[in-house]
């Protein structure tokens, strides 16, 4: 990629995310409705749960926090480069909530071809998944932010979901981070595809983005570790 790929990027525009917005330590709200436990049961969960965020922290897992969201990637890396026109113009549609077959028959192109874009495009940013493409794509500048006329009202818990979805992690990875269960985190998405409009994933960041809930920082100034969740916009 060229040099706007070697700095940082932000959307959205400086101050976006005030400072004082941010939280300075990941959220372990539970579930609010839980069996009793005993409080023996109860020490060895909490003992359990410092164990697993030990060994995340010590492998560079992604820690979901409220505030912005940075996602860092290797500047070394021989495979990322810049997205031909075409590419863009594929993940924009990806992004807008477009299936293959539509974005197939818009374009002119076989299905198959789409899905080999979609390949190339997560080579070419050093994306997991599609929402994982179109948040870093708008972190680097390549899709411009198209503001919504009216921002939908999200929770700050239902915000951390987005958050993961921007990094590319599964509804089980997101369950893992915020400690929650795998049904309660599929209901926030379920509320947050409602409240949103969404058909999918990469239309859920693309939409947040755009309605500014979200602020994407791309950090490529050589960091080892290539995606690290740090903070989801308060």
């Amino acid at each position: 990629m060229g040099a706007r790929d070697t700095a940082v990027a932000r959307t959205g525009g400086a101050g976006t995310v005030p400072p004082e917005t941010l939280e300075p330590a990941a959220m372990t709200v539970m579930n609010p409705v839980r069996p009793v436990r005993t409080a023996q049961a109860t020490h060895a969960a909490h003992t359990a749960h410092v164990a697993h965020a030990a060994v995340a922290a010590r492998a560079g897992a992604p820690v979901v926090r409220t505030g912005l969201v940075r996602l860092r990637v290797s500047a070394d890396d021989a495979q990322r480069r810049s997205l031909t026109p075409r590419e863009v113009e594929v993940l924009s549609l990806v992004a807008a909530g477009r299936g293959r077959d539509e974005i197939s028959r818009r374009l002119g192109m076989a299905p198959d071809t789409v899905a080999s874009h979609m390949s190339r495009i997560y080579r070419a940013l050093g994306a997991r998944n599609a929402a994982h493409a179109v948040a870093l794509a708008h972190g680097c500048g390549v899709m411009a932010l198209r503001p919504g006329p009216q921002t939908p009202t999200v929770s700050p818990r239902e915000r951390q979901v987005l958050a993961g979805l921007a990094h590319g992690l599964t509804s089980e990875q997101v369950a893992v981070h915020l400690s929650l269960s795998i049904e309660t985190v599929k209901t926030h998405l379920r509320r947050v595809y409602r409240k949103l409009g969404v058909t999918s994933r990469a239309n859920a960041v693309e939409t947040a983005i755009n309605h500014r809930l979200l602020a994407v920082v791309v950090d490529t100034s050589g960091a080892a570790t290539r995606r690290r969740l740090v903070r989801a916009a308060a």
